[in-house]
């Protein structure tokens, strides 16, 4: 242990050598620490950099975009008014053809062929059968009393699940009968 001198002048000296001695430690170890910050703080300016340009690159892509939109912007609107227009027509459409159109349905017996009809008229009833030609053409024009002026539609239905069809000359016989108003078994092109 070191001892206190005697003099007064020496006793004032030597703590405060310690004193520097530990300033001085602490000088140098200021070094290492301040390195370590100006690393950190150059690898966070590095990257904030690159965010910087990455966010230039995106704001120039959306300013361009958003020109294109600008100058695409009057064909827009006039997309959106000729679609409305269509839309429009499209339901004026329908609705005069649900107008115009009167369709019964003619149910095909899936086990022999034969044709009937089922008036909705009189539920309670059992279905109409259509065996001749005559019998047919009652039923078109009696549609045709009904439907005031509108065109007479037939649609054969013929049940699922079955695998009879009917035979050519049933075919050609029901083409035959209901030849005087609109239906589904007429064949394209005659």
């Amino acid at each position: 242990m070191i001892q206190m001198p005697r003099r007064n002048v020496t006793r004032f000296f030597i703590p405060l050598i310690d004193v520097l001695i530990l300033l001085f430690c602490i000088f140098l170890l200021m070094e290492f620490t301040s390195e370590s910050k100006f690393d950190k703080e150059a690898e966070t300016v590095a990257e904030q950099s690159a965010a910087l340009e990455l966010l230039q690159t995106d704001f120039d892509a959306s300013n361009r975009e958003l020109q294109k939109f600008a100058e695409d912007r009057p064909r827009l609107t006039e997309l959106a008014k000729l679609r409305a227009e269509l839309e429009a027509l499209q339901k004026t459409n329908q609705h005069t053809l649900q107008q115009q159109a009167y369709v019964r349905i003619i149910d095909i017996d899936g086990k022999d062929g034969s044709l009937s009809y089922f008036d909705d008229r009189k539920p309670k009833e059992p279905s109409i059968k259509i065996t001749s030609r005559k019998e047919a053409q009652t039923l078109i024009d009696r549609h045709k009393e009904e439907a005031n002026g509108r065109q007479v539609y037939y649609y054969f239905l013929v049940p699922r699940g079955t695998r009879f069809v009917t035979t050519a000359g049933q075919e050609q016989d029901y083409r035959e009968w209901f030849k005087g108003a609109a239906n589904s078994m007429v064949k394209v092109g005659s």
